[in-house]
């Protein structure tokens, strides 16, 4: 294997345990069984039109230590707002805004919290999120600029949707790893 292979490997491996302890934790949140599938490497140059339409929402954070990335959480609008529902107790309703930024906002720190530390753990390493920025109705607009502006390339990325069995509730992971374009 090339350099890139390794560090494709590498970064796919790590991924792969953030996003078993962010499905873990989401499935704890919302207290269904969660499944995850298994990260794989995508090489797509349509970014972001290959978001635009489905994930509309999300969190965004920049990871600084062990592995300089970009990582995203990001929700179907229909599934977002039962996730908000869920989380909040109240599974008729209809969430206002407020709730919505609110519950997303702490979910999605939640989760890559939860990754951070997954993947600081397995390097041995110190791993940070920075502070998180939401996007509802643009997500591919506003994580394409967070790339830009941090000089990631979004075209290389490992992603790993997780759902409860009926589809319901879930949501992407996406991380992008710093230096990954090519």
């Amino acid at each position: 294997m090339n350099p890139t292979e390794l560090q494709a490997d590498r970064t796919r491996e790590l991924a792969n345990v953030g996003a078993g302890h962010a499905a873990s934790a989401f499935s704890q949140l919302v207290r269904r069984e969660i499944q995850m599938r298994t990260p794989e490497l995508v090489r797509d140059p349509k970014w972001p039109a290959c978001v635009a339409d489905d994930w509309s929402s999300g969190v965004f954070f920049e990871l600084e230590g062990c592995l300089d990335a970009v990582v995203a959480i990001l929700f179907r609008e229909p599934v977002r707002d039962e996730v908000v529902r869920q989380m909040l107790g109240d599974p008729t309703g209809d969430p206002s805004r407020e709730s919505i930024e609110a519950v997303i906002m702490e979910l999605g720190n939640i989760l890559v919290s939860r990754v951070a530390s997954a993947i600081a753990d397995t390097l041995g390493e110190r791993l940070l999120p920075s502070i998180p920025v939401l996007a509802l109705g643009d997500a591919s607009e506003q994580l394409s600029a967070l790339c830009r502006e941090r000089e990631v390339d979004p075209s290389v990325r490992v992603e790993s949707e997780f759902s409860d069995r009926e589809g319901e509730l879930g949501g992407l992971l996406v991380l992008i790893p710093a230096g990954s374009g090519g």
